[in-house]
């Protein structure tokens, strides 16, 4: 129990730090990340790291609060290890003189024995009572095998400051300042991209010599785009590695940061990566030399913010969770402009988005429902993903049964069919059963799909 006595003492400690926010909008976004150390066999160090920003427009607001809950779950036993709930005031930025000072992470230190985890990070209303926002993580603490060389996970970070002596700093370790950026985006803002990780199960009377250790930056297409390789006597058991990669000539994207460590003596590698994003707007794309002047035809270059973000919103079926999280903390109109350009440019999406458009205002015409759009309905995802239905057939509303419609699709999947019922009886129609793979199967409505041919 000696991880669950620490994590609450610091999920109460690690607020009181002192944390200031920046502001550039009306509006509070949240990042949170962790990374996994050996403690010893059988229990996992982990740090777990958050930032929330305040973002007001509004000169007259000088500060925010707001309400922040933190979960930590033991996922087999469906049991809470440790929860904590504290009020925190945001200052906007007209009460800051150094903005991009003003943005401090903190950090949370638990100790966990083997076993499957989820931490939940909630942001709730003035009342408490309704969930604004959330980030939501599952992970195991592992168990970290002696008899193989291992690593920790690969932290990646703003800043470190080297040989340094503040011991008693939130977050030194080993000699170290390790600041970390659980937001994962780098760029004009964060232009070196620093990481840190931990090596152990090195030294080995029966193997000696060396080891091979490999750091590569590869884009969404699998190119490297920058990479650093090097030996390591194994003079130790354990040791640790940082380093650092400047990323202001890499364009806007997704890439991914892998590091390897190869034992060629006992013919064993070992590797573990970390997804990051670049927000660089004024860098021309790499790849395919015209994109640049393609971009400035392109619908987005020019329009508003708000508009973008109208754009974004219905993507939310095909995006990948990656890609959710980092446009949620961008916090410029140009960089939403190059994302949504690149998002489409995506070897898996080029050539869709004129398509994908017109099925969402198709959606939004014929299956819009009280306040919501027809995109965010269950016969609006569907026809987005999936196109107009080959046939429809439609139940109205009887004494013996709820309103409900058929879709078929003879073309997918060698034939496929959805059934959406008025469970309410106001005009909404749920999607209740499917035989497409991966959506909603429910046995109870078998007997109306197999009945109706």
């Amino acid at each position: 129990m000696r991880g669950v006595i620490l994590i609450l003492v610091l999920f109460i400690t690690c607020f009181n730090i002192g944390i200031s926010y920046a502001s550039v909008n009306d509006d509070v976004t949240m990042s949170m990340d962790f990374s996994r150390f050996r403690y010893d066999e059988n229990n996992t160090y982990l740090e777990i790291y958050y930032l929330v920003n305040y973002k007001g427009k509004d000169s007259s607001i000088n500060s925010k609060k707001i309400w922040l809950e933190f979960t930590l779950t033991d996922v087999p036993r469906d049991s809470v290890v440790a929860s904590s709930s504290q009020e925190v005031t945001l200052e906007s930025n007209n009460q800051i003189e150094n903005a991009s000072a003003s943005v401090k992470g903190s950090l949370i230190k638990v100790i966990l024995p083997v076993g499957q985890y989820s931490l939940k990070m909630i942001r709730l209303d003035e009342s408490k009572t309704q969930k604004l926002d959330s980030i939501q993580y599952e992970f195991k603490a592992p168990q970290f095998r002696e008899d193989k060389i291992a690593v920790s996970d690969l932290e990646l970070s703003s800043r470190i400051i080297t040989k340094s002596k503040n011991e008693e700093g939130l977050f030194y370790k080993n000699t170290l300042e390790v600041f970390p950026n659980p937001t994962h985006i780098f760029g004009k803002d964060n232009p070196m991209l620093f990481y840190y990780i931990e090596l152990y199960n090195l030294k080995d009377e029966q193997v000696p010599g060396e080891i091979k250790i490999q750091a590569v930056i590869s884009d969404d297409e699998g190119q490297i785009r920058a990479e650093k390789s090097y030996t390591r006597k194994r003079s130790y058991e354990s040791i640790v590695e940082y380093g650092q990669f400047n990323i202001t000539k890499l364009e806007n994207g997704l890439y991914t940061l892998i590091f390897a460590v190869i034992d060629s003596a006992s013919d064993y590698s070992v590797y573990t990566r970390n997804n990051f994003y670049i927000n660089n707007p004024d860098v021309v794309m790499a790849s395919g030399g015209d994109r640049k002047e393609e971009f400035s035809e392109s619908e987005f270059s020019s329009l508003p913010e708000d508009e973008l973000n109208e754009k974004f919103k219905p993507v939310v079926y095909i995006a990948s969770k990656n890609e959710m999280d980092v446009h949620k903390r961008l916090d410029t109109a140009e960089s939403k402009r190059k994302f949504l350009y690149k998002f489409w440019q995506e070897e898996q999406r080029y050539g869709l988005k004129d398509k994908y458009y017109e099925r969402v205002d198709m959606a939004n015409e014929l299956y819009a429902f009280s306040n919501r759009e027809g995109w965010q309905s269950d016969r609006g995802r569907i026809y987005i993903m999936y196109g107009k239905p080959d046939r429809i057939l439609k139940k109205p509303h009887n004494p013996d049964d709820i309103p409900y419609e058929i879709w078929f699709y003879y073309d997918l999947e060698g034939g496929v069919k959805f059934l959406f019922g008025d469970v309410t009886g106001f005009g909404e129609y749920l999607l209740e059963n499917s035989t497409k793979r991966g959506e909603i199967h429910n046995p109870k409505y078998d007997e109306i799909l197999r009945r109706e041919e």
